[in-house]
């Protein structure tokens, strides 16, 4: 007040406005005889105080430090908000569930020649201890090897290509690290487990990943090893023990975000998830979980389930689709309501104009409601969010609160799923691998 000197009149009309809002302002001491050059100092020093302490104060602007203990403790607040959310959505999640889509029965990558042969004579130590030296030293028992897994790897990677966005360089790398790095750790013995180890890297990567980072955004797992007690006797438990002793490789898999920061691994999984078993999404996690569904509404790729999430958390979501035009329009033209939606919809449906996709979604704003599929299969879908997405839909076919699509009995459905995350050596790509060892063995 002694800096911005209010008038009389100002200061009335404050004392209108509580009085209205049914306050009356009350007068304390807090500090007596305090010298008149100190007053600003131990100003401060009170607003910092109080305002540290949580009090909701009108001037905290007088104390820097204050606003930012108080702003570190409004995010320290929505964080905890946030975990106890996704703990909440985890644990509901996996006991309607089950936990992660099982792997197939034969996710065993076949090594090529050269690689079974030099990895016995790796060092017998785990590189992932060695200091840099000591890499560097070990590096000419490793170098060799890394060629001919490469081409294991994009022998795999071609494998899942019906699963993957042709052309994702990100994904694709990331398989080439993983299989190496697995692959040429140490010295192994057991080339057999070795292989069965290396085909559930797809999987940990896009089946088991979702429900990893959910489980540590809910602050329920530290490790992977917390995370294979967290599922407790589940298929995808016993699986992830094959890699337990792969820590550090392992929580790498599983903390895979495929690049994505719209449309992260675990809110894929509790928006799909969730809508389908009927769960109410915490009040923290909403705006993440409306942002995903609204990204689906576009294409579309909504279920009933799904749409109806959507707009209980907003009602007002279909204008993300754009004006609604029609109503406008029959009224300029003098025509009978509805009419102009009428006509979008024939339109949007008509082929001559399938890809235009301002008149579908002017279309679908039109109709009032959402546009739906059956099954969000994806499959005319590109990008890094693919294969988790049609990984989710089979996690929930399998668990049986999704219908498989186009009337296939579940068990094919989700098999065929399942064969996307591992290799089949009956096929072309295992001809060329093979015939690529044999070559290099002639040569």
């Amino acid at each position: 007040m002694l800096k911005k000197q209010p008038t009389a009149h100002a200061v009335a009309a404050w004392m209108r406005g509580l009085e209205e809002a049914g306050h009356a302002p009350t007068v304390e001491v807090v500090r007596d005889q305090v010298p008149a050059a100190e007053v600003k100092r131990v100003l401060q020093a009170e607003l910092t105080e109080r305002l540290a302490a949580g009090a909701p104060l009108l001037n905290e602007q007088g104390a820097a430090k204050g606003r930012k203990l108080r702003q570190e403790r409004v995010l320290a607040q929505r964080a905890a908000d946030e975990a106890t959310g996704w703990a909440e959505m985890a644990q509901a999640l996996r006991a309607r569930l089950g936990g992660p889509l099982p792997p197939s029965t034969t996710t065993a990558m076949r090594l090529p020649e050269p690689v079974r042969a030099c990895i016995p004579l790796l060092p017998d130590i785990d590189r992932d201890t060695l200091t840099f030296s000591e890499r560097w030293s070990a590096r000419e028992h490793t170098d060799h090897l890394e060629g001919p897994l490469t081409e294991a790897a994009e022998a795999l990677f071609h494998e899942l290509q019906s699963l993957h966005s042709y052309g994702d360089k990100g994904a694709r790398q990331e398989l080439h690290f993983r299989v190496c790095s697995v692959a040429l750790r140490r010295r192994r013995t057991d080339l057999a487990h070795l292989e069965q180890m290396i085909g559930l890297v797809p999987w940990c990567m896009y089946a088991v990943a979702p429900w990893y980072r959910m489980a540590q955004a809910g602050r329920l797992i530290e490790t992977p090893a917390h995370f294979i007690q967290w599922l407790g006797d589940t298929p995808a438990a016993r699986a992830l023990q094959l890699l337990a002793d792969e820590e550090s490789q392992l929580r790498l898999m599983l903390e895979h975000s495929h690049n994505n920061q719209r449309l992260p691994p675990e809110t894929c999984l509790l928006a799909t998830a969730a809508a389908h078993c009927h769960l109410d999404i915490p009040a923290p996690l909403q705006g993440q979980v409306r942002s995903l569904l609204e990204d689906l509404l576009r294409d579309p790729m909504l279920t009933e389930p799904m749409a109806d999430l959507l707009l209980r958390l907003d009602p007002q979501a279909l204008r993300v689709l754009g004006p609604d035009v029609a109503p406008g329009t029959d009224e300029r033209l003098g025509l009978e309501a509805g009419t102009t939606a009428r006509v979008l919809a024939d339109l949007a449906a008509h082929s001559a104009f399938t890809g235009n996709r301002q008149l579908r979604q002017a279309a679908w704003r039109a109709s009032g409601r959402a546009p739906t599929v059956d099954v969000p299969d994806f499959k005319d879908w590109s990008g890094p969010t693919v294969p988790t997405m049609r990984i989710v839909t089979a996690n929930l076919v399998h668990a049986g609160v999704l219908a498989a699509p186009d009337g296939q009995p579940t068990d094919e459905y989700v098999t065929g799923i399942q064969r996307l995350l591992a290799p089949n050596y009956e096929t072309r790509a295992a001809q060329w691998l093979a015939d690529g060892d044999n070559a290099a063995a002639r040569s």
